[in-house]
């Protein structure tokens, strides 16, 4: 009995180092956890302004093509008129002006 008595002594020693130790890693774990929880925020947010930024750059470039697809049907449009003006051109003489 007395050998069981120190047994569950030197166990109860025991289990309050590993307390110690528990409680160690669990402030040790809650203080990582707050950690990742703020850099997630972070990288959410670094996240939204680089989806912000690339919803703004498909814009421009969208917009960007249409100005270029309108620039390409007034120069269709413009080189009929240039090809005839070009003709014209080469049918004068200078006695003629």
């Amino acid at each position: 009995m007395e050998s069981t008595t120190k047994q569950v002594a030197e166990l109860q020693e025991l289990l309050v180092i590993k307390m110690v130790d528990v409680e160690r890693e669990k402030k040790n774990t809650d203080e990582l956890i707050a950690v990742v929880g703020h850099e997630s925020v972070e990288a959410e947010k670094e996240q939204n302004a680089a989806q912000i930024q690339a919803d703004e750059t498909n814009k421009l470039a969208a917009e960007a093509n249409e100005q270029k697809a309108s620039a390409m049907n007034e120069l269709a449009e413009a080189k009929p008129a240039m090809l005839a003006a070009e003709e014209a051109v080469k049918g004068l003489d200078v006695k003629m002006l």
